[in-house]
């Protein structure tokens, strides 16, 4: 029968995509993360990782196990922070889901000062889109998480965290940072470089057009890059502008590599979100974190 350690080290292996990376978060040897996993694939009798690149992604059956398992593993260490709940020193294991805005700044600096004065609490940060995060924390493969958009789901509630606003930007030596403030006319005949579709930037940009009765199909897009640091490495070399978090991007403006270009009539305002689940109570550890949070999102 499975056991937890075994169960564990197989869900640490599948989100961070190195059996190497989840030795060392769980403080195990790599050889011994390697038979929990194979243990756990002759027990099933299924092959549930694979190697792609060179990254470990899991197989359609890692997926379904996965499913599973992360909500064992998440009641266990609920089980666990309950044991210690009238101690002030706090345990366990707890996942942060973030897109990539939030992922950048502010979520890293609070997790590290809540590790401060915490140091046996072991927190991770899954990034991936808004997206994907709100579909972890509503399959309760994690228990909060922060993002920038939302959904309209009864099971999930979308608290408002932080505000970020949207912003157009190119590299400074680009012709289109050579204006301070264009229209939406000439917005339109800038090559802009965006994030995937399941990104809270896109979806809000999205949401703004719409406001205005246009589509993301009239713009001038390029390419779509994945998250937000390949967008910037692309900006970054010049190969076009784009509407990103401001948050994101508060460095290379600061910097002077990139130059902000407000568009008249484009209200690009957003929320970044705190997102939780309303059919599971959160553990003692995640609700501390998310209270610790909410103080210090200004950090």
């Amino acid at each position: 029968m499975a056991r937890i350690d075994q169960i564990n080290s197989f869900c640490k292996v599948v989100e961070l995509g190195s059996f190497s990376q989840a030795a060392e978060v769980l403080k195990l040897s790599q050889p011994t993360v390697s038979m929990q996993v194979k243990a756990l694939e002759e027990e099933f009798g299924a092959e549930l990782l694979h190697r792609e690149g060179h990254k470990i992604i899991p197989t359609e059956d890692g997926k379904l196990i996965y499913g599973h398992f992360i909500k064992i593993s998440a009641l266990y260490e609920k089980a666990l922070q309950d044991m210690h709940k009238n101690k002030n020193n706090f345990c366990g294991n707890l996942v942060v889901g973030a897109s990539s805005g939030p992922a950048e700044y502010p979520i890293p600096l609070i997790l590290g000062k809540f590790k401060e004065e915490h140091p046996n609490a072991l927190l991770t940060l899954l990034v991936g889109d808004s997206v994907e995060i709100i579909e972890k924390v509503a399959i309760q493969a994690i228990e909060l998480g922060f993002v920038g958009a939302h959904r309209r789901d009864g099971n999930l509630i979308f608290e408002p965290f932080l505000e970020d606003p949207l912003v157009l930007v190119a590299a400074r030596s680009h012709p289109a940072a050579q204006k301070d403030r264009i229209n939406f006319e000439e917005l339109r005949h800038i090559p802009l470089i965006l994030q995937q579709p399941g990104s809270g930037a896109t979806i809000n940009l999205q949401e703004a057009l719409a406001r205005i009765n246009l589509k993301t199909c009239d713009l001038n897009i390029r390419m779509e890059l994945g998250l937000q640091d390949s967008v910037k490495s692309a900006v970054l070399a010049g190969y076009g502008a784009t509407i990103i978090s401001q948050l994101s991007v508060k460095n290379e403006l600061a910097a002077g590599q990139m130059r902000r270009i407000d568009v008249d009539g484009l209200d690009l305002m957003r929320q970044i979100y705190i997102c939780v689940n309303r059919n599971v109570p959160l553990s003692r550890l995640a609700s501390s974190l998310l209270e610790f949070a909410k103080e210090n999102k200004e950090i």
